[in-house]
């Protein structure tokens, strides 16, 4: 049983300490270090053994003499007491192993094999001679940093399980080949440790100076392209602007736009949208068919439904006002259906113009009048013949 705890121990140091010593090999290493170690132990000893299991204590001294290698010589020591007896079975250990530690020189954590062998000394009861015997020995242990482990003198806890095989015959009290289990704990100062190499220092090369930023050439002077309606000065300088305002007409009754009007509507917004200094009112008209009431509530309703279209075509609300005059401004006469139609119409005022702009007002478009004239009922046209 203690035997195959000692092999699970041996098997996973082994492997813990293969997988950190991937880690690779550093700069240096602690080779030329010597140590000493103090332990105190606790042995399970052999089954076979009429001795009880008891605290002892090993001290040892070691020499690192190749990376992650060193080797040691440990004298241990312990008395056992005699099951139903007053007398002890003492047992002195002096052996000579060697060490095989895993992971960087400058890990925490550095897990480590050990092998070696020795000489025991096994008296039983202080009474007669000595039992001189060889022994062997195999284990695990850890090495764990306490403090830096860079410096030439380094202090770490040693941990550590081992299985020690005695060569014995049979005599009295002693059986044949017994085998103890070892567990230690305590310190190791390790002495002359090599320290990490200074740092290269890399000369860096003096900056090579910059020479002087060339200044930008000045940009050439773009060609003027001046916009439909402006008239420009040699420096692209706007001296004239030419806007055109047309009227438009609506079908017979109704605030409801034409197609011809929506065009010459889209006309009018693509000309005023960027003139923010303009005051437009927008005049509703209607013909005389009709009372005055009526006819002056359905020119303010074209009136705003003109305002509307060219609000939703990109021109600022704060620059149109909307006001309907019913029938008391008609364009032309009446009595004819053509008359009619051009009186039922909407028309731009505009005030507050700029020095540089000039406006043309126009009247609706023939396209416009047309098709405002073919919506009027028949029994409307007979009523002014």
């Amino acid at each position: 049983m203690k035997r195959a705890m000692l092999a699970a121990l041996i098997t996973s140091a082994w492997a813990a300490g293969s997988g950190q010593n991937v880690l690779g090999a550093e700069a240096y290493d602690d080779t030329g270090a010597w140590y000493l170690s103090t332990l105190a132990q606790y042995t399970l000893l052999d089954e076979k053994r009429v001795s009880q299991d008891k605290l002892g204590y090993q001290i040892g001294i070691g020499y690192n003499f190749a990376p992650n290698f060193a080797g040691e010589v440990g004298v241990s020591s312990g008395s056992f007491p005699l099951r139903g007896t007053g007398f002890s079975e003492k047992l002195t250990a002096t052996s000579l192993d060697m060490l095989y530690k895993f992971a960087p020189v400058t890990s925490f954590f550095r897990p480590y094999l050990l092998t070696g062998a020795g000489w025991m000394t096994d008296n039983i009861g202080h009474v007669g001679d000595n039992n001189n015997k060889w022994l062997a020995e195999a284990g695990v242990g850890l090495l764990t940093g306490l403090g830096s482990q860079s410096g030439s003198t380094r202090l770490q806890l040693r941990t550590e399980a081992k299985y020690r095989y005695e060569f014995s015959r049979n005599m009295m009290y002693v059986p044949r080949n017994p085998g103890d289990v070892i567990f230690g704990v305590g310190f190791q100062w390790m002495f002359g440790a090599p320290t990490p190499p200074p740092p290269t220092l890399v000369k860096q090369a003096p900056p090579l100076e910059e020479p002087p930023p060339v200044p930008p050439l000045p940009p050439a002077p773009e060609p003027c392209h001046a916009p439909a309606g402006f008239q420009v000065d040699a420096n692209c300088r706007i001296i004239e602007q030419r806007v055109v305002v047309r009227a438009v007409d609506f079908e017979y009754n109704s605030a409801q736009l034409t197609g011809p009007a929506r065009q010459t509507l889209d006309e009018v917004a693509s000309a005023v949208r960027s003139q923010s200094d303009l005051t437009i009112e927008v005049q509703g008209h209607t013909d005389s068919v009709g009372g005055d009431s009526y006819n002056l509530h359905l020119s303010q309703r074209r009136a705003e439904s003109v305002k509307a279209y060219l609000v939703g075509n990109g021109v600022s609300a704060s620059v149109l006002t909307a006001k309907g005059y019913g029938k008391s401004q008609p364009l032309v006469s009446n009595a004819t259906a053509e008359g009619r139609a051009q009186n039922r119409r909407v028309a731009f005022a505009v005030s507050n113009v700029p020095a540089h702009l000039k406006v043309v007002t126009e009247d609706a478009s023939a396209a416009s009048t047309e098709a405002a004239k073919q919506s009027e009922p028949p029994k409307t046209k007979k009523r002014h013949q």
